[in-house]
């Protein structure tokens, strides 16, 4: 799946000072939120063309996007350049993701992290949990676990709910950081609670196990459910292991083959041999 690109949001503005260029920016802001895409093009250009950066990043966003202009990601690509190369963190990450993805221009891995880690230190927290799984995967650039639990961290003290799993899931291995299980479930509770996903599976496998926490079946059961409802398909076959050995609560085969079957459905092999197994 692609990720998507920035837009434009009321509050962005980068330059420091009200001047007029910055007052016409902002009409050109105001016709964006209001889906007069001719309109904002036409506050942008010539502002764009004089060196204002909000306005060049406009105009990328308005060419990347085919919104009041043609679509033209060469053009994009050009406008983001020109902003990013003069520290807007919208456009640097717009940039890293065009490179990643090869959308407009030809792929380049170390081009994306290169603007990923431009926008990182500039406190952009999505850059930063991009950058940390560039450094996690070894994705343009080597290896680094250690850089890699790093930028999660920095990215989850603001919030990002992906890199709070990704971090209690290090914490949790011993992955770029010695094991700390304590550590591990403060992060993993912290996304959990946001509603991601993986974090539910992967507390609920902490309580399961005692990780860190004294054994809770019920509460393992409890995180698996929510995620399972989400459709998180090994959420799905844990909680169907729950249900067929009666951990946590009666055994109830039911409900166990009403969840292989949910996850299985999604590609699960563990799901599929056990429907076999169960011969439903």
């Amino acid at each position: 799946m692609l990720a998507p690109r920035r837009s434009i949001s009321r509050d962005q503005r980068e330059l420091g000072q009200i001047t007029q260029e910055a007052a016409s920016y902002e009409q050109g802001v105001a016709a964006y939120a209001r889906r007069a895409y001719e309109e904002a093009y036409r506050c942008w250009v010539e502002l764009a063309e004089q060196g204002d950066v909000n306005a060049q990043y406009g105009l990328g966003v308005l060419f990347d996007r085919g919104e009041g202009v043609a679509r033209d990601l060469s053009q994009a690509l050009n406008w983001y350049q020109l902003a990013a190369d003069q520290g807007v963190a919208d456009a640097q990450y717009n940039l890293a993701l065009l490179y990643s993805e090869g959308i407009g221009v030809k792929a380049s891995l170390s081009q994306a992290v290169r603007w990923f880690t431009k926008a990182a230190e500039q406190g952009d927290a999505q850059a930063q949990y991009r950058l940390g799984r560039c450094y996690d995967q070894g994705i343009g650039l080597p290896r680094n676990q250690t850089l890699a639990a790093s930028w999660f961290q920095r990215a989850s003290e603001q919030g990002h709910a992906a890199a709070r799993n990704c971090l209690g899931d290090m914490y949790r291995n011993g992955e770029g950081v010695t094991q700390d299980f304590t550590k591990a479930h403060y992060w993993l509770t912290l996304a959990a609670r946001q509603g991601h996903g993986y974090a539910q599976v992967n507390l609920g496998y902490m309580y399961d196990q005692g990780q860190g926490v004294d054994p809770d079946p019920a509460e393992a059961i409890n995180w698996y459910r929510e995620a399972a409802l989400h459709g998180d398909p090994m959420a799905q076959y844990n909680l169907a292991e729950m249900f067929r050995i009666g951990r946590g609560g009666p055994a109830d085969e039911r409900q166990a083959t009403r969840w292989y079957r949910k996850a299985a459905a999604q590609g699960h092999p563990g799901a599929v041999k056990r429907l076999k197994q169960l011969s439903v």
